[in-house]
């Protein structure tokens, strides 16, 4: 079911040329609230020996232009909805483009008008950006306006316009713009449109980036050239060599010599085609089977020739029709799954497509078996990982829940989706592989669905957010089966632990588990520590010191299954943490206040603010506070803002008392604060 918004939730909005001139975050009714405040993480070097692929080469980047939650709630940055399209492969990607217009403010219900410029959602740029991934804007044209207002040039050089778009991106703290001039315009325009791109340029920080869609010509005319050439290579580069655009998405209707003309002319103009180059895959209206090669770019025991370009990534969840069905999630994320990990959902398949037919009208009857046209981008691109550095913790929270638990309890029975909050998933989804009982592996022809051990994402039971790992199946005697988690780079020093927080079945006591670390000295061999499995169905927690370890730096975790008796295996993971010594208490909170309560009947709605802390804190969690000392979670944001949907009323009180809490990058809580909120 789609819940709509009540009237007073901050939502976004595009912005035309005369919004954009005259923009500030103060006269913006809800800027504030769509802030982006995760820092860009810096991502791991790659280390070939220890990818799914080792030998896929980690320089090609790849671009991801997709819709963030969903059509309907694309304008909020968290919602009380738990079926929303959350991306969990952000490994896979270098550069996000969000993908959808937005209507101007107070633009006509039933006829919108979209304007020209749209931000990303900020809970998406948070996820990007925990993710080491830059967040991009869209220009889109064409639009209901003249576009010589968006090329403006004042008497002193400068373009309004530029100057306001790069303000809004420090504003809300986003990383550049994705170009998508499609409709032609006049040639005085389009000169005065590359002009704005140097200014751009010039103005914007140098960790900008600006991508252009294979559109018009220098001249204005819209022409698609399906390659890069001198005809398009204008934009990114000036007759002096100068960078003006970062990068070009290419049209899709690319072949193998356009691929190749393509690559050798920007190396030949001094441009690094895996950087400046992204051929596109319109998956957004051809689903897993897009006319145009994806092996053009990535030829077989060849180097790859230029980046990769994917559009509509979200098709996963938006051409799935059971997608609002609170039961049909897990299909949805098995589709998901097989866009990004392939056909088998296992990113070390090597055949990739394994169905070839031709090509057929996208807007056929659903085809059942139409991911198996598709390799899969695990089959061309690594994985990447900004695991690098203590503390790394994860409780494998995917960004939306039924439910919020706390410290393995439940907290808040109501659905939500916050991709703000979405953890560092596993770099994998799923490297899982069993051995039989002389130790070597089984060779694996079924989808990971089908396999006898399945991992997969449980949001019925969470140790902290909205889901756990689970990992289920059938164990037989003297056989094993290993599943890889996270590439890392972590240095190891006397003070370092690894805990793990798991629960397991009533019918799994006689189990055996452990959790594996491969070292960068040693890639192809992991050094199993035994987990004391509990017969206590509750959460459990075991703690390792790793001084034994000092000096070696860990590049995968994973964890291990067997029995020596035939059984059935249920196992859900919590939590999983690698942490030093050199954490400290947050600082309790500061500032917070109710800015605005909006009341009926015996409900509110909440705009809550505090003071914003940059230093040791993860996130801060917003609790209501019963009169018998209850506390259940509200919201968990890192910002300085928070909008509460629902707040109810509880019997005849008359002053309700919410509270606040820093929790910094361990899990550790600071002290709290509170605010109360007066009945009327």
């Amino acid at each position: 079911m789609i819940k709509q918004a009540i009237s007073h939730q901050p939502n976004l909005h595009g912005y035309n040329a005369n919004e954009l001139k005259n923009w500030t975050p103060q006269t913006d009714k809800h800027a504030k609230y769509f802030r982006s405040r995760v820092p860009l993480a810096k991502r791991i070097p790659s280390f070939s020996a220890t990818q799914a692929n080792p030998k896929l080469s980690a320089e090609p980047q790849v671009i991801n232009l997709s819709a963030d939650y969903d059509k309907e709630t694309t304008s909020f940055k968290y919602s009380d909805s738990f079926c929303r399209n959350l991306l969990k492969f952000w490994q896979y990607t270098d550069l996000y483009g969000s993908w959808q217009g937005l209507p101007i403010e107070k633009s006509p219900t039933g006829e919108p008008v979209y304007g020209v410029i749209n931000l990303p959602n900020p809970a998406y740029t948070d996820a990007a950006h925990r993710n080491g991934v830059l967040s991009l804007g869209c220009w889109f044209w064409p639009r209901e306006e003249n576009f010589s207002d968006m090329v403006e040039q004042k008497s002193d050089g400068s373009f309004p316009v530029a100057d306001k778009m790069i303000e809004m991106a420090l504003y809300f703290g986003f990383d550049g713009y994705f170009i998508n001039q499609e409709d032609t315009i006049s040639e005085e325009d389009s000169h005065k449109l590359l002009e704005m791109m140097k200014y751009f340029r010039e103005k914007a920080p140098a960790y900008f980036h600006l991508q252009w869609y294979d559109t018009i010509l220098i001249n204005g005319k819209l022409r698609y050239q399906n390659q890069f050439n001198e005809q398009n290579a204008p934009w990114l580069l000036d007759a002096n060599g100068n960078k003006i655009i970062d990068s070009m998405f290419i049209n899709y209707a690319f072949n193998d010599e356009r691929i190749i003309n393509s690559q050798q002319y920007a190396k030949e103009i001094g441009l690094d085609p895996y950087r400046s180059l992204f051929p596109g895959t319109e998956n957004d209206k051809y689903g897993y089977n897009p006319p145009y090669d994806t092996r053009l770019i990535f030829p077989e025991n060849e180097p790859p020739r230029t980046g990769w370009g994917l559009f509509g990534t979200d098709f996963v969840w938006n051409r799935y029709e059971n997608k609002f069905d609170l039961n049909d999630q897990e299909e949805v994320y098995k589709r998901e799954r097989r866009y990004w990990s392939g056909p088998l959902e296992d990113p070390t398949d090597r055949i990739g497509r394994t169905l070839y037919k031709p090509f057929k009208d996208p807007f056929h009857a659903v085809d059942r078996e139409e991911y198996r046209k598709w390799d899969g981008v695990a089959h061309y691109i690594p994985e990447r990982s900004v695991i690098g550095s203590y503390p790394f913790v994860t409780r494998f929270n995917t960004g939306h829940g039924k439910k919020f638990f706390l410290n393995g309890k439940l907290s808040n029975e109501n659905e939500w989706n916050n991709a703000s909050i979405q953890d560092i998933l596993p770099s994998w989804q799923w490297w899982i592989q069993q051995y039989d009982s002389t130790n070597n592996p089984v060779a694996e022809t079924v989808s990971v669905s089908e396999r006898p051990i399945i991992p997969s994402y449980d949001d019925s039971i969470a140790y902290d957010g909205g889901s756990s790992l689970k990992v289920s199946g059938h164990l037989r005697p003297e056989e094993t089966t290993e599943l890889r988690l996270f590439k890392t780079k972590l240095a190891i020093t006397d003070d370092v632990k690894l805990s793990i927080t798991y629960k397991i079945g009533k019918d799994t006591v006689s189990s055996n588990m452990e959790i594996g670390l491969i070292f960068e000295d040693d890639p192809n061999q992991f050094v199993w520590l035994s987990i004391e499995v509990s017969k206590s169905t509750d959460w459990n927690t075991q703690t390792f010191q790793l001084d034994r370890y000092v000096d070696r730096t860990i590049a995968t975790i994973g964890l291990r299954f067997s029995s020596a008796t035939e059984t059935e295996l249920e196992v859900h993971i919590g939590e999983l943490a690698l942490t030093n010594e050199f954490q400290n208490t947050p600082q309790v909170p500061t500032g917070f206040t109710i800015d605005k309560a909006y009341f009926e009947g015996n409900t509110a709605e909440l705009l809550l603010s505090w003071d914003f802390n940059e230093t040791n804190v993860w996130f801060y969690d917003i609790y209501r506070i019963k009169a018998n000392g209850e506390k259940k979670i509200l919201g968990r944001i890192y910002d300085e803002v928070y909008y509460v949907k629902s707040f109810t009323r509880l019997s005849n009180e008359v002053i309700s008392t919410l509270q606040l809490i820093a929790v910094d990058f361990s899990g550790i809580n600071s002290s709290s604060t509170t605010t109360t909120l007066n009945w009327p």
